[in-house]
């Protein structure tokens, strides 16, 4: 259960990062409730392919 806290918490804050480093691209170009807003969704699908490639690549080696 630890594991999988600290796995979620890890996913977390990839999310935030990804939100964090494409929020102020997307401020140059559009308003702030758009920007943000296109930032969640953008770092979302970004975090859900991390989390698929990570999950492909596991069961390689």
């Amino acid at each position: 259960m630890a594991q999988k806290m600290i796995y979620f918490s890890f996913m977390f804050g990839v999310w935030l990062v990804y939100v964090g480093s494409m929020f102020p691209i997307f401020l140059l170009f559009m308003s702030l409730g758009q920007s943000l807003h296109v930032a969640m969704i953008v770092a979302s699908v970004l975090t859900f392919l991390f989390i698929i490639v990570q999950r492909t690549f596991r069961g390689l080696h």
